[in-house]
């Protein structure tokens, strides 16, 4: 009777032990961090802005009003490069470092082919009017288009590539000349055929139908205008920018991706009605922004 008692004590202590052990196990392994899944969905902070050749503002001025964006990529036009024999650090580079975006490319075509010292920064370090990316992700296989239509020669559209949520994106930051500043607005389908617009819209077509686009920049085109809403309607895209604007963000529909907020500012201060600088105003167009979800 003993000697079973014992048995019996003896597989019941074996049997808190397997417990205690087990329970230490799963302790252990809950405590240990799981590989972080790929997110379903990630949301995407998108600038385009004209910085009118750096000639109103330094990068440390708008990157302190920039901030509170907290964007993920940044689409320059007209944004200024070292002139030649001046060893400073690069303009868009030096916007990339005060936002703590990581990567930065810049075209190589000045729109018109305009240089300094007329269009240039105040210090003289920096002219011309380029086209540059700035991004939290990697940006590879950087390259400036010029399309083919009407308008001042020279203009183009640089475009980058980047990887978002495992999704492959085509980036591209333009200056275009449009007929935005005409006294007669375009009503006729020959002015949206000879446009430099409808020579993007057919490389769009073409080149990037693997990849999501996002398009952002100056497009001298408003919101409403026909060349604008055959551009659209010719490339299945959309725009985010929704008020009466010549600066657009649009972005591919091929895959979902949700416009979630959107907007257009002037900063501290918007440009006098002679298109002049203004104290506080830092460019002579507003910067306009998207926020995206972009699902895997």
């Amino acid at each position: 009777m003993i000697k079973s008692l014992n048995h019996v004590f003896l597989a019941r202590r074996e049997i808190s032990k397997s417990i205690i052990c087990g329970f230490v196990l799963v302790t252990a392994l809950l405590s240990i961090p799981m590989a972080a899944e790929k997110a379903d969905t990630t949301k995407l902070r998108v600038v385009a802005y004209n910085v009118a050749c750096g000639q109103w503002a330094t990068p440390e001025q708008i990157a302190e009003v920039l901030k509170p964006l907290k964007a993920d990529v940044i689409l320059l036009s007209e944004v200024p490069k070292a002139n030649r024999g001046k060893k400073v650090k690069d303009w868009s580079r030096r916007l990339a470092d005060a936002l703590d975006l990581d990567h930065v490319e810049v075209g190589t075509v000045s729109s018109a082919n305009h240089k300094a010292p007329q269009w240039g920064d105040v210090t003289g370090n920096y002219g011309g009017k380029f086209k540059s990316v700035l991004s939290r992700t990697p940006l590879t296989k950087g390259k400036d288009y010029l399309p083919e239509g009407s308008g001042w020669g020279r203009a183009s559209a640089f475009r980058v590539e980047t990887e978002i949520n495992g999704r492959k994106f085509a980036l591209y930051s333009l200056h275009l000349p449009g007929f935005a500043h005409h006294k007669r607005q375009p009503t006729q389908v020959a002015s949206w055929e000879g446009s430099k617009q409808r020579g993007l819209a057919d490389r769009i077509n073409k080149e990037d139908a693997s990849f999501d686009v996002i398009v952002g920049g100056d497009f001298n085109e408003w919101t409403d205008g026909l060349v604008m809403r055959s551009l659209l309607k010719t490339t299945k895209m959309k725009n985010a920018t929704q008020e009466k604007s010549i600066d657009h963000i649009l972005y591919s529909t091929k895959k979902e991706m949700k416009l979630l907020q959107t907007g257009r500012d002037w900063g501290p201060k918007n440009q006098n009605k002679e298109n002049k600088k203004a104290e506080g105003c830092l460019s002579d167009h507003p910067w306009v922004w998207g926020e995206f979800e972009v699902s895997n």
